[in-house]
């Protein structure tokens, strides 16, 4: 969660995002563009990963009304409470950086004519950086689904496969809903479910419950830990190397699309299961920092959109370089 915080805090700084960042700040850098679009990569597989891993965990601890009312409290009520509050915060925060920032973004400047016309325009409706709370909700709801139709005994066939087989699948069973969006992955923020993103992160899910139900499964690739790290490495190197120099550009087409999203979904998966394992080698104890962060990040994600705006809006007329 806070690696989300850090990611939407670079974009002000990212070229990349210069053309649809709101708070695009006129300093930039591209180191900021290797730190975002890197963190981009695997943040949201590896967090999909573990709400499907603690899916199975509540489910199997508490059963399945238990869940459902735990879930309703943690995951639909915070939706249903912080999405309204956040979309008149953020209505707010761009009415201050409409009247007040001198050297507004290029989006802020395509919108501005909007605010200040007779009949101001209202904000489209969408789920903003709660996206993945609306869409848990579906991956619950397919996961019930899941547990009804199919067999126990499938989870055991695609286990029985050879490790680096499996992986191979996973890929390429990634690559037709990358195929359907540009590259990086964008926020499924709108408020019609999203089926590229619950078939891509839904793969993310579903390892996360079967690893839970296979305690062996993770394990298997324990060994090829820093083959997985380094081989998320050259992926996304390659994923950064095709990447256009302005996301708003003709996005790449024909064999360079099938290459982009084959690099972007093989680095996802490596640098997700490599986040696992090194996290499972080193950070498997107990850690009373650890423990409060892990609590305190889900609420300080929730709100930290309208209050990151707001800070970046009150810096964007300062003259300090993007990099000292």
């Amino acid at each position: 969660m806070l690696a989300g915080l850090l990611f939407h805090a670079a974009l002000a700084y990212s070229p990349m995002a210069q053309g649809f960042w709101l708070s695009a700040d006129p300093q930039q850098h591209p180191l900021f563009d290797v730190f975002a679009w890197a963190s981009h990569l695997f943040r949201m597989p590896l967090f999909f990963f573990l709400a499907g891993f603690f899916t199975a965990l509540l489910w199997q601890k508490a059963g399945g009304v238990a869940f459902a009312k735990n879930r309703l409290l943690r995951v639909a009520l915070p939706l249903l409470l912080f999405l309204p509050l956040l979309t008149l915060a953020m209505h707010g925060v761009l009415q201050f950086g409409l009247a007040y920032v001198t050297q507004p973004s290029a989006l802020m400047q395509l919108i501005k004519p909007m605010f200040n016309s007779e009949s101001p325009a209202k904000l489209p409706f969408s789920t903003m950086h709660l996206w993945f709370l609306y869409h848990l909700l579906f991956l619950y709801v397919l996961t019930y689904c899941a547990r009804v139709l199919l067999s126990d005994s499938l989870q055991a066939r695609l286990l029985a496969l050879p490790p680096r087989l499996l992986l191979l699948l996973l890929v390429l069973f990634m690559l037709p809903p990358l195929s359907l969006v540009p590259a990086p992955v964008p926020a499924p923020e709108w408020i019609f479910p999203a089926l590229w993103a619950l078939w891509f992160y839904g793969l993310f899910f579903a390892c996360g419950y079967v690893v839970f139900c296979h305690a062996d499964a993770l394990a298997r690739y324990s060994a090829d830990r820093r083959v997985l790290l380094g081989l998320g490495a050259v992926s996304y190197l390659l994923f950064y190397q095709l990447l256009p120099a302005d996301l708003l550009a003709q996005q790449p087409q024909g064999w360079s699309k099938l290459l982009i999203i084959v690099c972007e979904a093989s680095g996802a998966l490596c640098w997700t299961l490599a986040a696992l394992l090194y996290g499972q080698r080193y950070l498997n104890r107990s850690n009373p920092l650890l423990r409060y962060l892990s609590g305190v990040s889900y609420w300080v994600y929730l709100v930290h959109v309208p209050l990151l705006f707001l800070v970046q809006f009150g810096m964007t007329d300062l003259p300090w370089p993007a990099v000292a």
